[in-house]
């Protein structure tokens, strides 16, 4: 998190570009979904609850493991 705008959306698009130099000289491949951007306070809050829901639906209940025969 920072106040500068401009200087955090730089050092994340570095960051991305060395961990995608890293994993090509590796024999892979990275495909960024979503360029880094500033969000909102509701934004960041909306990922959040998002992101919280899809953990409870993620969440293991009884019957998910596979039963032993």
């Amino acid at each position: 998190m920072t106040l500068e705008k401009d200087a955090g959306i730089g050092l994340l698009n570095k960051a991305n570009e060395v961990i995608k130099n890293t994993i090509t000289e590796k024999g892979g491949k990275m495909d960024v979904k979503m360029e880094p951007r500033a969000v909102s306070l509701r934004e960041e809050a909306e990922l959040q609850a998002m992101m919280e829901r899809v953990a409870l639906e993620n969440e293991e209940v009884d019957g998910d493991a596979p039963e032993d025969e």
